[in-house]
């Protein structure tokens, strides 16, 4: 029997030898895993601020386009109201000529559109022509008044691609550090 007990005994040294160096393992793994965890939420942290302090800039950046757009457009307003209440009559010349006539307005306003739409004509023509003078009197041509609306719009354009761009980045960077 005292076999027995000392083979029973040196499986009970084994066992705890193997328990213990499987605890010693496990408690280093812990520590690196936390450790990892630890750099992973820096870094997490880092990417979210970099990506929140893009979007600011980009959308202070589109607001001061936006200012300067507005800006011009009352410039451009103030300067030529004319070009403006004419333009705005031609869009809506434009606008009655294009949509449909229906039978019952013929009916009961046909007359009164026809004189309507003569009247129309009529001052979109003086429109027209006064705000040629004006932009005569100030030395300005279509091409001149084209190139401030090109450019005018083009920024504007340009701000929203900025502010586009800069939200994608944001939502990618986000994504990236959520992984």
């Amino acid at each position: 029997m005292s076999k027995l007990t000392d083979n029973i005994d040196k499986a009970r040294a084994a066992s705890r030898e193997r328990f213990e160096t499987a605890r010693d393992i496990a408690s280093e793994s812990t520590v690196v895993a936390r450790e990892k965890m630890s750099e992973s939420k820096a870094r997490a942290a880092a990417l979210l601020g970099d990506g929140r302090e893009k979007a600011a800039e980009s959308v202070a950046a589109t607001r001061e386009a936006a200012k300067k757009a507005a800006a011009r457009s009352e410039e451009t307003i103030t300067n030529s109201p004319l070009t403006i209440v004419a333009a705005g009559a031609a869009l809506g010349v434009l606008v009655g000529a294009l949509l449909p006539k229906s039978k019952t307005e013929g009916k009961f306003v046909g007359g009164a559109g026809r004189k309507i739409n003569e009247t129309a004509k009529t001052a979109y023509q003086a429109a027209k022509d006064a705000s040629r003078d004006q932009i005569s009197e100030m030395g300005l041509s279509n091409d001149n008044l084209r190139n401030q609306f090109k450019d005018m719009f083009g920024k504007a354009i340009e701000a929203a691609k900025t502010a586009m761009a800069a939200a994608q980045d944001a939502v990618k960077e986000d994504n990236q550090g959520k992984k």
